[in-house]
């Protein structure tokens, strides 16, 4: 399940069934892509919206993203492996690979940048 909360007259949320029927075909890798846009401009971001913080579902990651930075670039990557539903957002040509999390739970919008988590073993 991927939730869309925070600064927003219109909270969402969407599982992984719902998000394949909204995307396009991801070419590489299994499952489809679904714009960070379309996601947020559903929930109706506040005016003072700035920031979108991307958590991962386990908490253990989140990674603060300029809104325009994620509007223009964001992508979520919705598909399966092995029978298990898999999340991920991908910001290419973003600032740092530090924006793309895996196993996306939550998409939180903020006035101003909330404090990224680091695991302690980085992937990259």
């Amino acid at each position: 399940m991927l939730r869309v909360n925070g600064l927003v007259d219109r909270p969402r949320g969407y599982d992984v069934e719902t998000l394949q029927d909204m995307g396009t075909p991801d070419e590489s890798a299994a499952g489809v892509v679904v714009a960070v846009r379309s996601l947020i401009e559903a929930a109706r971001p506040r005016t003072a919206a700035t920031h979108v913080t991307a958590f991962s579902a386990d908490g253990a990651y989140s990674a603060s993203i300029p809104l325009t930075d994620a509007m223009a670039l964001g992508e979520v990557h919705a598909g399966s492996d092995e029978g298990e539903s898999i999340l991920r957002l991908r910001v290419p040509g973003g600032m740092t690979l530090c924006w793309n999390v895996k196993g996306l739970g939550l998409l939180r919008v903020t006035a101003g940048p909330e404090p990224d988590s680091l695991p302690e073993i980085l992937t990259h």
